[in-house]
């Protein structure tokens, strides 16, 4: 499993044109686990994070499958010119860099943010992300 890659900019395109909050953009499907990864310009965290979050997406494909969902979201930046990353600030309700947030889709309820948190060890991340696929099979058990 490849973990898909945005742009800041074209997200905020997607999200005025289609009308969406980001949770509804991201996490589309009941039964599924979306983790979104939100990098930048210039942070050092960020190029760490970046491979742990590869080979985590691709031992959890291995595991699951297509249930769980990985996006990662980057933002420009420069000393000189920040505005893109504080708009992504507003948009995603995050402060500090790499954030990341863990979304499952409910069917009466919409998007459930399960987890939210800046710069996890890949174990926290991987734990929270395979407790939200048992909260995402109950979810598409109501719905049938």
């Amino acid at each position: 499993m490849s973990v898909e890659t945005i742009e800041f900019v074209d997200l905020e395109k997607a999200l005025s044109r289609k009308n969406v909050s980001f949770r509804d953009y991201f996490a589309s499907e009941v039964g599924k686990v979306y983790v979104v990864c939100i990098s930048r310009d210039g942070c050092p965290v960020c190029v760490k994070q970046k491979p742990k979050v590869d080979r985590l997406a691709k031992g959890l494909a291995g595991k699951y499958g297509g249930k769980v969902v990985f996006a990662r979201v980057h933002v420009k930046y420069a000393p000189e010119r920040n505005e893109e990353s504080l708009r992504s600030k507003d948009v995603f309700g995050h402060y500090f860099y790499p954030a990341n947030l863990v979304l499952v889709r409910s069917r009466d309820r919409g998007v459930v943010e399960f987890y939210r948190v800046s710069s996890p060890r890949m174990s926290e991340l991987e734990r929270n992300i395979r407790s939200a696929v048992e909260v995402a099979k109950m979810f598409e058990e109501e719905s049938h």
